[in-house]
């Protein structure tokens, strides 16, 4: 089985990988519970919680002892996807069992009893990548025979991927990081660029974005609001509103969708209609597409219940730590133009009502950024689709013989586009660059078998 997730700041396959995955939704079985540590940093804390995860042995063979480990990121894991994804059919080539973990902070895997300030410090990518580690040797310890692991991750997970791959060679033989952003970018503009060219593909996208950014500057400017009601969230904030307004555009291109988005916005500028119904299609099409008020409101972030759904807990991570803050392009600006560093500091702030949460980036990059997994960390393979935003916060090209990389390039090739449902009618370089991750994981495996013999 494979899993649907959706991301925020974008994301990430958050994210996700949404509908990354493909049809075939199937109802998400009864989660197994694993005892997890709250703190894998303090030694004299042995404080556990329930951490949820799934297993798929159907096709595992036992004498290959092969173990694909999917990380799920930012989001509640919801359901399970069809038997056509593309883990799945590597899970069946290989006769590997397929375990999925849901991250911490996140669904119904809660250390602690609400989202206080306090007690999300406990959520950051570091204690993740402990989790994993304290989940695959508990694991190994319960396998019988020797086991290879394969780590798998898309965007922030596929950050994960590569990262546990780097920290702990000896538990995992291989990772493949799919969109994995393993560069914490504070200025990341080229993300916006990237938004810019791939929107060039389409006549008249850029330009028409513009003028639904433009609009919204001329409303702000003016003092009216009425725009966050028709939007569908009249609690909105500017500072808040302009995020999620940015974020609409953002989501449908870096997922794919740019095609049928430039559509809907030429027919929409084309139409008679008044601008309340013309950004009502919009604030729709946002909701069907990863972009719901709901996840960018600094009402609905404050909240320190724990909740079915909220964008609390991705905000923390970029504001304490990831970063990956939009900021406009240096081409044409495709968001409001203000929203600069100083822009995001605020950002972070109002959604935490504290002046301490903004992200260090530098000692992120100095333990995991990629020149330090290229140097110094082998058989990770990255993946990028040629029209996603977040290549450029990835290693588009490897360098050195360690690591390998592949850009996908098709007409909507977006975030994550090789973690999607395997079809008769996929891209002739999607197809390529599965088949290229499926011999570079048979390598990996050949190496730790041989490795195992020569023990």
């Amino acid at each position: 089985y494979y899993v649907l997730r959706k991301m925020k700041i974008g994301f990430l396959c958050v994210l996700g990988l949404f509908a990354v995955l493909g049809a075939g939704l199937k109802d998400l079985p009864a989660a197994n519970l694993f005892d997890q540590y709250v703190d894998h940093f303090d030694h004299f804390n042995n404080e556990k919680w329930k951490q949820r995860y799934w297993e798929n042995d159907e096709y595992f063979d036992s004498s290959q002892g092969i173990v694909f480990l999917y990380i799920e990121g930012e989001s509640r894991v919801t359901h399970l996807v069809s038997e056509n994804s593309f883990i799945m059919t590597a899970a069946k080539y290989f006769k590997a069992t397929v375990y999925m973990v849901e991250h911490r902070f996140y669904g119904d895997s809660q250390p602690k009893e609400n989202w206080s300030l306090e007690n999300i410090s406990l959520l950051s990518h570091d204690q993740a990548l402990s989790d994993l580690a304290y989940f695959i040797s508990k694991k190994k310890g319960e396998l019988s025979g020797k086991t290879k692991w394969v780590v798998i991750g898309g965007s922030y997970s596929g950050a994960l991927s590569a990262w546990m791959r780097f920290k702990f060679p000896h538990l995992v033989v291989g990772s493949l990081a799919s969109s994995g952003v393993v560069n914490p970018i504070l200025d990341f503009y080229e993300f916006e660029e990237q938004i810019y060219r791939s929107a060039l593909r389409s006549e008249g996208c850029v330009d028409n974005i513009q003028t639904f950014v433009k609009f919204a500057v001329n409303e702000m400017e003016n003092g009216k609001t009425d725009i966050f009601t028709w939007m569908g969230y009249p609690d909105f904030e500017w500072d808040d509103f302009w995020f999620y307004y940015a974020d609409i555009f953002v989501e449908a291109i870096q997922y794919g969708h740019r095609i049928e988005f430039c559509k809907l916005l030429q027919d929409q500028l084309a139409a008679s209609s008044e601008w309340s119904d013309k950004l009502k299609a919009l604030s729709d099409y946002g909701k069907t597409h990863r972009a719901d008020p709901l996840s960018y409101a600094f009402k609905e972030i404050r909240k320190t219940e724990i909740q079915k759904d909220s964008g609390r807990q991705w905000t923390y991570q970029y504001c304490s730590s990831l970063a990956y803050f939009n900021t406009p392009g240096r081409f044409k600006a495709l968001r409001w133009k203000n929203m600069g560093i100083e822009y995001w500091k605020r950002y972070c702030q109002k959604s935490f009502n504290s002046d301490s949460v903004f992200p260090n980036t530098l000692d992120v990059k100095s333990r995991y950024a990629d020149v330090r997994v290229q140097n110094y960390t082998s058989n990770v393979f990255f993946t990028n689709g040629a029209e996603d935003p977040w290549q450029w916060a990835g290693i588009r090209y490897a360098v050195g013989k360690n690591v390998e990389s592949y850009l996908i390039d098709f007409p909507g090739a977006g975030h994550c586009s090789d973690l999607h449902d395997v079809t008769d009618h996929d891209p002739e370089d999607l197809t390529k660059a599965r088949n290229a991750i499926i011999k570079a994981i048979e390598k990996w495996i050949n190496q730790a078998n041989l490795k195992s013999i020569s023990l």
